[in-house]
């Protein structure tokens, strides 16, 4: 994704836009040196001579493992714009030589050409973010041993690259499982946050499907909200993705039947819910569904998944003398499936290229029984032809709570992928009911 807010954005005073070869043209002319984020290059990259350090590979590390910045190819260091020739600007070939030369990967660069309004120079942007996987090593040779392959930790310190120390490699890690260690406490207080919610707005008598999706690297602050027409966009086309998804699975298109498209302004998020006529028996003005798009990629998918089973008054009569709330199997499959495809067309739309970590749970609202309600399974079998998301036995358990089901979304997601992914968060959520899964 390019970064819309940049060293040269700050230095012009320029709003967060995406870099235009004007203001690179501006920034050669006004901006005194290099920056630990910004590094001047007259010549594209080259390939390495075999047990070399691969240059490219370097730079891009060094800069990932600090705080990310541009590499502008076609500048010299004194600043004057020399140019590069288009055509010899293989971005496919940068890609690759990341790929084999930095270990973790480097994700999330953008390479691109800009050029000038008569077309007469052009220039190479690489941008490179800040990872939340640092550090990065490159593979090399060692100095004194020229046929010893070695990995080193590039790092960016003012205008120049260096190399961390072993101490420093240790800081860097620690740093980096704290940043995962605080990631995975933001996804947990979302999902709190949202239970809180829709317990307290929905009715107290049916169960809940929460999904939480989070990006590895969320987008930046300072990078401009998406509108409300971009958020309607991605609600229209998650409800194409999940159909693919689910093929001939039978069921209703839960965000089509209750959302009005009508998004709402929320605390730097896009909101969609809804307050419907009850049905019968039902608690007044109880909401069936809330979907957030938040600005910074993550997105919140919550469905009563109790309401079809409560409509069509087909709950069974409890074996023992507890309260109880229906949980049914459609509902939560075609849930799952529509929340993993909102965070991929939300994640799509705001050009994130670094994997999500999902969660989902199942809740239901305690303090609205004198007793601790058990969660009761309903299936209803077979549900699909041909190519079933999961068969349901004839019995299964009824917990009294659901744990937490995790999945991981990578960052290129083909519809298999998706599907997958989708699979395993309801097979987490439906295994604590004693239902086995069997993917087709």
């Amino acid at each position: 994704m390019a970064t819309s807010w940049t060293r040269i954005h700050q230095e012009l005073g320029a709003p967060p836009v995406p870099v235009t070869y004007e203001m690179i043209e501006q920034a050669a002319a006004e901006i005194e040196g290099e920056r630990d984020d910004l590094d001047w290059k007259r010549d594209l990259p080259k390939k390495a001579e075999p047990g070399e350090w691969n240059e490219f590979a370097k730079d891009v590390a060094a800069m990932a493992n600090a705080r990310g910045g541009l590499l502008i190819y076609g500048v010299r260091n004194d600043r004057t714009i020399t140019g590069i020739d288009p055509d010899a600007a293989n971005t496919e070939h940068l890609y690759k030589w990341l790929r084999a030369n930095t270990q973790p990967f480097v994700t999330g660069v953008d390479a691109y050409i800009r050029s000038s309004a008569d077309g007469s120079k052009s220039v190479l942007v690489v941008d490179v973010p800040a990872s939340a996987m640092a550090p990065h090593f490159v593979l090399g040779t060692s100095p004194r041993e020229k046929q010893l392959h070695a990995f080193a930790v590039p790092f960016r310190y003012a205008d120049h690259t260096g190399w961390l120390a072993e101490h420093e490699i240790d800081r860097a890690y620690r740093e980096r499982f704290a940043r995962q260690a605080e990631a995975d406490r933001a996804l947990a207080r979302q999902l709190e946050q949202t239970r809180e919610v829709v317990l307290t707005e929905g009715d107290p008598m049916v169960a809940w499907l929460i999904v939480v999706s989070r990006p590895a690297r969320p987008v930046p602050p300072l990078v401009p909200a998406p509108t409300r027409d971009e958020a309607r966009k991605v609600l229209r086309a998650a409800l194409g993705t999940a159909a693919d998804m689910l093929g001939d699975f039978r069921g209703p298109a839960l965000m089509r039947d209750a959302l009005a498209g009508a998004p709402k302004v929320g605390l730097r998020r896009w909101v969609e819910g809804n307050f419907l006529q009850p049905f019968q028996g039902a608690h007044p003005n109880s909401r069936l569904m809330l979907v957030e798009l938040h600005h910074d990629g993550t997105v919140v998918y919550a469905v009563d998944v109790s309401r079809y089973v409560l409509q069509k008054n087909e709950v069974p009569k409890s074996p023992i003398h507890m309260p109880y709330v229906p949980v049914e199997t459609r509902t939560v499959q075609i849930g799952v499936c529509e929340a993993v495809a909102l965070a991929h067309e939300s994640r799509f739309a705001r050009r994130i290229d670094s994997g999500s970590d999902l969660t989902a749970v199942i809740v239901c609202d305690p303090a609205a029984h004198e007793r601790p309600p058990i969660l009761h399974y309903i299936g209803f079998a077979p549900l699909i032809e041909n190519h079933s998301f999961l068969e349901v036995p004839s019995h299964a358990r009824t917990p009294m709570k659901i744990l937490p089901a995790g999945s991981e979304l990578p960052g290129a997601a083909s519809r298999v992928v998706l599907r997958d992914c989708a699979q395993s968060l309801s097979s987490g959520l439906l295994n604590q009911f004693g239902v086995e899964s069997n993917v087709v």
